[in-house]
């Protein structure tokens, strides 16, 4: 099912292309990125008041980003041959489209 907030191709992989679009946009505009890979979006969650919030941790070659809306909850599988350029990259520019950076 492709939608307004789906991706393919690119960066993005797997089957599952439904993405809570400003984090994921930002991870697709990083040069230092290779690969994006969504997990499932959990939604009907109750209402964070909001506040919409970002988790970054790092796993291996590249972390894990959990995006938490208002009612929704994603996890963002982010690849890079550059992790600590990435990691900086993305908390500066997601903290630009609103997100508290945990």
């Amino acid at each position: 099912m492709s939608g307004k907030n789906a991706r393919a191709g690119g960066k993005f992989t797997g089957n599952h292309t439904s993405l809570t679009p400003a984090v994921a946009d930002v991870a697709d505009g990083c040069q230092f990125v290779t690969k994006i890979s969504p997990g499932y979006i959990k939604s009907g969650l109750r209402s964070a008041g909001g506040k919409r919030r970002v988790k970054i941790t790092e796993k291996g070659a590249g972390f894990m980003i959990s995006v938490r809306g208002n009612i929704s909850h994603q996890e963002l599988h982010v690849y890079s041959d550059d992790v600590e350029s990435a990691k900086e990259y993305l908390i500066k520019e997601i903290k630009k489209e609103g997100f508290l950076i945990k």
